[in-house]
């Protein structure tokens, strides 16, 4: 069967000619597309055939079609034009503030967090933390930042959160986030027995329990939690505190 052509959009505001877009024009267009569904909460599978169809009119050969990587870049350029996800100036708390707050934009199932945006749930992880380990600024890290990736791709969330953070968490924080949701599964009776094993040989089991206690707990609508500029000057504070004890 001979593919039906695929036609250019009426709007082509920009486009030099008549002709139908070249098919890499047409790739990052349809990425575009899907990025900015992602973000709004779409999975990424679902978003680029639903943008295939928006931009192309018609059916689009699937090597015409943008990976999963190419979603992610233009996500990642969509909330930070510069494509660093970071202020030009500050230090990596500044950075860190920058791609946590980006989850206010992200709402999640009310009936699995009645707290509301995905920002919430982490002031309230962060609270439940600080409450258990005041002075340990890698899980505090691992708490606020847990869910970054859920702003780039739900689909990735841990994946993708790890890769924005790359070069801000200690590898502590980075093995915190990675684990938790083995953590959650070990907490809820759902992890194999050698995962169940490997988990619990670690130096960080308990604090990786913890980090998934939090996340349990922190779903109240209204609960308690800090700001994220008051998280921040926690970790900050820490940081600084560490240094000179150093």
């Amino acid at each position: 069967m001979t593919p039906e052509k695929i036609d250019e959009p009426e709007d082509r505001a920009g486009d030099a000619t008549d002709q139908p877009p070249s098919p890499d024009r047409l790739r990052q267009r349809i990425a575009g597309e899907a990025a900015r569904a992602v973000t709004g909460g779409s999975d990424s599978r679902r978003a680029v055939f639903r943008a295939a169809r928006r931009v192309a009119h018609g059916w689009v050969p699937a090597d015409q079609l943008p990976d999963h990587a190419e979603i992610r870049r233009e996500v990642h350029r969509r909330l930070d034009p510069s494509g660093s996800l970071a202020p030009v100036i500050g230090d990596r708390f500044d950075r860190l503030a920058a791609l946590v707050a980006i989850l206010e934009t992200v709402r999640q199932n009310p009936a699995r967090h009645p707290e509301g945006d995905a920002l919430e749930h982490s002031l309230q992880v962060f609270e439940v933390v600080y409450q258990e380990r005041p002075s340990d600024e890698e899980l505090l890290t691992a708490a606020l930042a847990h869910d970054v990736g859920l702003a780039i791709d739900r689909r990735e969330a841990v994946a993708t959160g790890l890769e924005a953070l790359d070069g801000l968490i200690t590898p502590r924080t980075h093995w915190l986030i990675e684990n938790l949701p083995v953590a959650c599964a070990y907490a809820d009776s759902t992890l194999g027995h050698r995962a169940r094993k490997r988990l619990e040989a670690h130096a960080d089991f308990l604090d990786v329990l913890l980090l998934a206690e939090a996340d349990r707990r922190g779903r109240v609508r209204g609960g308690a939690a800090p700001t994220l500029d008051e998280a921040i000057t926690i970790l900050r504070d820490l940081e600084q505190a560490g240094d000179a004890d150093g």
